[in-house]
């Protein structure tokens, strides 16, 4: 049974005085054998009341973990803190020296002159049937220690660390907490049980169990301080029980709340909305027991949130999922989902049984509709709201995917994978979910193959996923479901049908497709090749003559800069600043260089101006890739730059996009296409073959030959008019399938088989990279170190914003003050300091401020720097 506490026990946890541990003043302490009930009760709890029961049973290869294997996890994660018996440890409450962490003196004992000797009083030897043999016992344990976010590898042993003295012997500290051990997990030392074998992934899985289990039973509004006359099982397992409902780990409440019927009447917005087919085909997707891959391809505007929404239900229901993570490839993208999936959930599950969707986007804390601010020099956080525990997995992004239901970017999924902080944590956590990943595209060699490693292990696990796409192209689809790569020549790619369900197995071996229409929806788009790429006068002038007849016009370029200078040129020209679009009055271009409330309130603005259910009027926004996606825009024209087919589908996406009455000549949808004047791209490809053209070809978008197949599509009338979505896949493959990528190579000169050598060379090369900063599962545990700098992996997802703070908010371009924004990492020389700027100073429409060496200007055009 428990044994009593007593305040002379080994410490785990301190609090000090105002929480400030400077004063040295420690006012509350919680004993080490209670933290370890703590976190062994979460383990045990989670292996009992979630589906990582399952999916760390089907890592190892077997049907089911049993109660005793149960048991052995709970016993090891008892142990995770066996190192805070160390003197250098406990002297932290004392101000004596030496101090110390406790991880690494305890992975450190693996390298003193006996390990076993150390390891002895936590009852090592009869561990030692848990597994296959001694190597993987000894890496379960280097799971179990290590469970601060990163492995740690064993370095030099001191063992001083380990003397005994006056006050405390860690000897006798290490098997005190083996004895309680037993007594809490006495089926664990069972010698019949089969042991765990040496399947490295399980071990790294266990990991991220352990890690997050230390987070939930290191909270102390979950797990407060005991008081010491408790018995730290019987407490630990009332409380962790608690928490794991509390936290809507535990889905049985909001299953069984679920109604059997419950599916497209609430999840669509309308109830007398019927689902379209390719919506239907993908909720009744087969259900395979040991996990599925589904790939939906289908039209920008076909309800693939809400397919995928339903299918989630479906899997939610049937006990195959715990939750769901909704993947989008950007920050905008993300909080515009987020809202849209907590209302579906809202109508989904009554209002005491509603799972939380946390908004997993870094710098935002949002809950539902509910938000909270960081607390000055703290981790603490204020809720706008008491929402009690509803919001804790988005109080920091390394919990997002511990959330019941999250809708985030997928940078957030792809971390799981990368030698960063909490990964572990952050797999294992998603091990829980229904995948989705919308705007899924093969054109980032860096990111599929990340994808692919997440995919692998998601599977492996019995998991699920859901990757959509509007323009995937068939070598994608292919690679993705199959084992052998087996991919149809261009001919064939064109002839398959659109839109399409493909769906497998977790072994990829037998994929299945389903052909089913989108929607009753179907337009006629008249795309016009314009020399004018160069000529933004130009093109503001043609702008404003369709605007002129009553025409809502969408430019989008590929460069801020070309919008911003596009946007001086439309404001020359309009003597009607109504034809301007604006934010309260004020002419604005809309990309990713504004304050985040400035951001949301371009986004606000397009949408009211560009709406499926606004007034019609004559108007010109220019924007850049920012409006290509999530907003919900319908323009009667589109003038864009050239891009390759597959992103300029995603734009026509904002095309008449609804049903709706056009001005006079607008019946029919027209893109203009934007390119240079002379048509050969060759001369922009330099002597390496990287490319270096203008309005972003060659930058932006690398890969010349695509854009080059997608400029010689737009060149074929016989093509013309495009009907959309039926012509979707015949000029997806036509721009993007290898053979046409060939055939661009075969029949250009020299320059474009450097150039092609280039693209394969730095895809490769990117793919490569993955190996050097992503976890090798396929290596036990704390085989090899994270880099020193673990922010290193991250940075290949994209540029990095450094957040710059304002020591007082100030007046914004728009009419409301301006307290933070961000500025990009190509435009600073080093990483920044410090969050503050400096030398503010207020400008007419705007204002200007110093950061990290740098001046910059703010206002209606958005951040620039003062040298430009």
């Amino acid at each position: 049974m428990d044994r009593p506490l007593t305040p002379s026990d080994f410490w785990a946890k301190l609090k000090y005085k105002d929480n400030d541990r400077s004063t040295g003043e420690v006012v509350d302490w919680h004993p080490l054998l209670a933290h370890s009930a703590d976190v062994a009760a979460v383990t045990e709890a989670l292996l009992r009341r979630t589906i990582l029961h399952d999916r760390l049973a089907s890592l190892i290869g077997w049907d089911d973990l049993s109660d005793v294997h149960v048991a052995r996890l709970a016993a090891l994660a008892a142990l995770h803190d066996a190192g805070k018996v160390t003197q250098g440890f406990q002297n932290r409450a004392f101000g004596k020296k030496p101090e110390s962490d406790h991880v690494t003196p305890m992975v450190n004992v693996y390298n003193a002159s006996d390990p076993l000797a150390y390891l002895a009083p936590l009852g090592v030897a009869d561990l030692q049937n848990w597994a296959d043999d001694l190597d993987v016992l000894g890496h379960l344990l280097l799971a179990t220690f290590g469970h601060h976010g990163a492995p740690v590898t064993p370095g030099t042993h001191d063992p001083m660390l380990w003397e005994a003295s006056d006050i405390r012997d860690p000897e006798a500290g290490l098997a005190r907490l083996d004895t309680h051990v037993r007594e809490w997990f006495p089926s664990a030392y069972d010698d019949v049980s089969s042991p765990f074998p040496a399947t490295p992934i399980f071990q790294h899985a266990f990991n991220g169990l352990l890690t997050l289990a230390d987070w939930i039973g290191s909270d102390e509004t979950l797990f407060p301080f005991a008081d010491t006359t408790e018995t730290p099982m019987k407490r630990a397992r009332s409380h962790a029980a608690e928490a794991v409902s509390k936290l809507f780990l535990d889905p049985s409440a909001p299953r069984a709340a679920l109604h059997e019927d419950s599916g497209f009447d609430q999840i669509l917005e309308e109830p007398e909305w019927d689902p379209y087919p390719i919506q239907r085909a993908v909720r009744d997707v087969p259900l395979h027991d040991n996990g599925g891959l589904a790939v939906l391809e289908s039209d920008t505007g076909s309800g693939k949130t809400e397919a995928a929404l339903a299918r989630y239900v479906r899997l939610f229901r049937g006990g195959l999922v715990d939750g769901l993570y909704f993947a989008v490839p950007t920050r905008t993208a993300a909080t515009q989902l987020h809202d849209r999936v907590t209302a579906a959930v809202r109508r989904l599950f009554p209002e005491e049984q509603r799972p939380p969707v946390v908004q997993a986007v870094p710098g935002y804390i949002k809950a539902d509709d509910m938000t909270a601010t960081r607390l000055p020099n703290s981790f603490a956080v204020r809720w706008d709201e008491d929402i009690q525990h509803r919001g804790w997995a988005a109080e920091s992004s390394k919990r997002y995917l511990a959330g019941p239901i999250a809708v985030g970017t997928i940078d957030q999924v792809l971390l799981s994978t990368l030698q960063a902080s909490h990964a572990h944590m952050r797999a294992t956590a998603l091990l829980r979910h229904f995948l989705v990943v919308d705007e899924v595209h093969a054109s980032d060699a860096y990111m599929t193959r990340l994808m692919d490693r997440v995919l692998d292990q998601h599977l492996a696990a019995g998991g699920h996923a859901l990757l959509m796409s509007a323009t995937l192209g068939a070598s994608a689809r292919v690679r993705l479901t199959t084992d052998d790569g087996n991919m149809p020549d261009q001919d064939t790619a064109e002839t398959e049908d659109y839109p399409l369900v493909t769906h497998v197995d977790a072994d990829r071996t037998d994929p299945e497709s389903t052909h089913a229409v989108s929607s009753d929806a179907s337009k006629t788009v008249a795309p016009k090749l314009c020399g004018d790429a160069d000529a933004p006068e130009d093109v503001a002038q043609r702008a404003l003559g369709y605007a002129q007849d009553g025409a809502r016009v969408l430019i989008i370029r590929n460069l801020v800069d070309d919008c911003i200078q596009t946007q001086k040129e439309l404001e020359s020209l309009a003597e009607d600043k109504d034809f301007l679009f604006g934010v309260n009055d004020t002419p604005a271009p809309h990309h990713s260089r504004f304050a985040p409330d400035d951001r949301r309130r371009l986004d606000n603005a397009v949408e009211n101006i560009f709406g499926p259910d606004t007034p019609n009027r004559g108007i010109v926004a220019v924007a850049t890739q920012t409006v290509e996606q999530s907003l919900d825009l319908d323009a009667d024209l589109m003038i864009t730059d050239l891009c390759p087919m597959d992103v300029l589908l995603q734009r026509i996406g904002r095309l008449h996009r609804h049903s709706r009455d056009r001005p006079s000549g607008y019946e029919t949808a027209r893109c203009v296409v934007l390119t240079p004047e002379e048509r050969g791209l060759a001369p922009h490809i330099s002597d390496d073959g990287q490319a270096f053209g203008p309005h972003g070809l060659g930058t932006v978008y690398s890969d010349l030959r695509v854009l080059d197949t997608t400029w010689s599509v737009l060149e074929n009338d016989n093509l013309a008019p495009w009907q959309i979505p039926e012509d979707n896949r015949t000029l997806v493959e036509r721009a993007t399938h290898p053979d046409a990528l060939r055939a661009v190579v075969t029949g250009g000169d020299d320059a474009w088989h450097r150039h092609e050598q280039w693209v394969l060379g730095s895809r490769q090369a990117d793919r490569q990279a993955t190996g050097h900063v992503a976890i090798d599962r396929t290596e036990p545990f704390g085989a090899e170190p994270f880099p020193d700098d673990l922010g290193t992996a991250k940075t290949r997802l994209g540029q990095e914003d450094y957040r710059v703070e304002l020591p007082e908010p100030a007046p914004g371009p728009f009419g409301t003050p301006i307290g933070e924004l961000s500025v990009s990492e190509w435009q600073l020389d080093d990483p920044p300091e410090s969050e503050e700027a400096s030398d503010v100073s207020q400008e007419d429409g705007g204002f200007s401020f110093w950061f990290s060496g740098h001046s910059f200007q703010y206002n209606r055009l958005g951040l620039s720097s003062r040298s430009k």
